[in-house]
């Protein structure tokens, strides 16, 4: 557990001595700091030391007395059981104001479902807003905002297009979805959009999370000669599906992969499979925000980033993260309030500019409040002997820069960049 106060620790003892009754404000954090979505989790830490030093400048006021302020951070380890426990442990035991729900559906669903269980305020984000909404029927306490799995097919099927596989081209698409909520709905809706565009689907079915055989799968694609791969996997499991599909000499003109490649540390570790993959981009330096809390705009909150750590670019969940906490802060400002219906009303209300993009909850998906994120597709290319997240195809968000074109060579191909 880390609590982001204790940076100040002795300053706050003596202070609290000499303020009794002062109103502490608390924001509720799981993060998968470690296990196989780690890379999701990356950057968390500075994310949240950036908002903790915002507010010590820019107080929040609870009924017109200035507030302490905190944030309790878990590690759930990537497992959703532990996040759900320790989401838990923030509502009851650590009497937090405001639960996150962030970081991949597996993470959020959980969280999500405690905060409606025991009524507290959820700020909800970077996960599929169908997926949320499809995990329950109504939602009074959570308010999301991520793209849906329509939105993100749209920009998948841009760099199949790219790719020389065009809308009813009948190229085959091999479909690589585990069992999971995720590879569940993601499977559904491309399925059936795919479809729609005259593609014909090769699936071999859901695959159980940390399979390691996927021989009869590489064997299925290699007999029907897919032209695309597409799926959203943790790390593991792809590189062992990539395995067997390059010893069985699948050969395809784009991969295009959810959750495998959120970060340029999780896509370089897959070696050389990393090369040209196609994923969706849903931020980076040159998106063109700046968030209204705290007035930082893109390019300086990577440019800083990239200072405080080794020059290593900002990730894109950790965006995400801040944005999270943005909200979170925005409400609490606006409510002035610890009450939790007045900070429900608050959170509900917010329209606002974050780092990742405006912010309003005036979508409905199932019962669902939310808000729609900007999108766009990328290829991991080569640059300066890195690999860099380039915005190749803007045909979701027209406004988002290209940053590059689409480069057909990958792993399963002869000739490799």
């Amino acid at each position: 557990m880390k609590r982001f106060s204790f940076f100040f620790c002795s300053v706050l003892l003596l202070f609290f001595l000499a303020s009794c009754g002062k109103p502490v404000v608390k924001i509720g954090y799981v993060n998968p700091s470690t296990g196989a979505l780690a890379g999701n989790g990356e950057g968390a830490d500075w994310v949240c030391e950036q908002m903790y030093a915002y507010v010590q400048k820019n107080p929040i006021y609870i009924g017109g007395k200035q507030a302490d302020f905190e944030i309790i951070m878990y590690d759930c380890k990537s497992d959703p059981k532990l996040c759900r426990e320790h989401a838990e442990r923030l509502v009851k035991h650590d009497k937090v104001d405001v639960l996150l729900a962030l970081q991949t559906i597996t993470m959020v669903i959980p969280e999500a479902a405690v905060a409606e269980e025991l009524g507290i305020p959820c700020v909800s984000i970077q996960a599929p807003t169908d997926a949320l909404a499809a995990s329950r029927k109504s939602f009074d306490w959570t308010y999301h905002a991520f793209w849906t799995v329509d939105t993100i097919y749209t920009t998948y099927q841009g760099l199949w297009s790219a790719s020389g596989h065009p809308k009813q081209s009948g190229a085959k698409i091999g479909f690589l979805f585990p069992d999971d909520p995720d590879g569940k709905l993601w499977s559904e809706v491309f399925a059936r959009r795919a479809a729609e565009d005259g593609y014909v689907v090769v699936d071999p079915g859901r695959y159980p999370v940390g399979t390691r055989d996927f021989e009869q799968t590489a064997a299925l694609f290699k007999r029907q000669q897919i032209a695309v791969l597409t799926g959203t996997n943790v790390p593991l499991d792809f590189i062992a599906a990539m395995d067997a599909l390059l010893k069985a000499g699948v050969q395809v003109d784009s991969i295009t992969m959810g959750r495998v490649s959120a970060t340029q540390a999780a896509t370089a570790a897959l070696g050389q499979t990393g090369l040209n993959l196609g994923s969706a981009v849903w931020w980076n330096k040159n998106f063109g925000f700046t968030s209204e809390l705290t007035g930082i705009d893109c390019k300086t909150i990577a440019s800083q980033y990239a200072k405080d750590n080794f020059d290593e670019p900002f990730p894109q969940p950790a965006a995400y993260a801040y944005a999270a906490l943005e909200l979170a802060i925005h409400a609490l400002k606006n409510a002035g309030s610890k009450n939790r219906k007045k900070l429900l009303d608050a959170l509900s209300r917010l329209d606002v500019m974050t780092i990742v993009g405006p912010v309003c909850y005036n979508k409905q998906c199932g019962g669902l409040h939310y808000s729609e994120t900007p999108l766009a597709g990328g290829q991991w290319q080569l640059e300066n002997n890195e690999l860099q997240l380039k915005v190749v195809d803007n045909a979701a968000y027209p406004t988002i820069p290209l940053e590059g074109t689409y480069k057909k060579e990958n792993v399963t191909t002869e000739s490799k960049n």
